[in-house]
């Protein structure tokens, strides 16, 4: 399963030195929390608009740097 190309905004950046440990392996060294750009407020992050992404885990992500 895949999910098509999205555009999101980066909320906050989480380095985990040693790697977070949930309970899966392999265990994530860095977390991004990412918001849709219609939910993204510079001002006041909804905590509820978005998602955290654990890079470097077992789920494969691919992320680019968007230039608007």
């Amino acid at each position: 399963m895949s999910i098509p190309p999205t555009r999101l905004c980066v909320g906050h950046y989480e380095e985990y030195d040693p790697p977070r440990d949930f309970g899966w392996v392999p265990t994530p060294a860095v977390g991004i929390y990412v918001v849709p750009p219609e939910s993204f407020d510079m001002e006041d992050v909804d905590e509820t608009a978005g998602c955290m992404l654990y890079l470097g885990g077992a789920e494969p992500h691919q992320v680019e740097l968007v230039q608007d």
